[in-house]
């Protein structure tokens, strides 16, 4: 084989390496907060629950865990398209109660 011939299945191999090849990313995705819920579920979030609620029904323990999926992407809802990034810069660099309870200041005061 002539070294010119070499040159194009090199070219065809790098160009199929680099479309097939995932790019890394540099951030979490919604399954993986949601998968940070599922892994201490039952070893951090349920007992605690359960402790401070011990006659909570299979059902409200399971709406719980949904309110935990929420719990755990709300904040970054404005990097997602057509996000705003105010909004989630707002709930990661302020406190996210005080972010939550001021609305409903708002209100009582507007209401006076």
């Amino acid at each position: 084989m002539r070294p010119r011939s070499l040159l194009f299945p090199f070219v065809f191999l790098s160009i199929a390496l680099f479309l097939i090849l995932p790019f890394r990313a540099h951030a979490y995705g919604v399954l993986a907060h949601e998968a940070l819920i599922d892994a201490a579920w039952d070893t951090s979030i349920l007992p605690l629950l359960l402790e401070r609620f011990p006659n909570a029904t299979p059902e409200e323990l399971r709406h719980a865990h949904a309110h935990a999926y929420g719990g755990a992407i709300i904040q970054d809802l404005g990097y997602y398209p057509h996000g705003s990034h105010t909004f989630s810069n707002l709930l990661h660099y302020v406190r996210a109660g005080d972010f939550v309870r001021s609305p409903w200041r708002a209100r009582a005061l507007h209401r006076r």
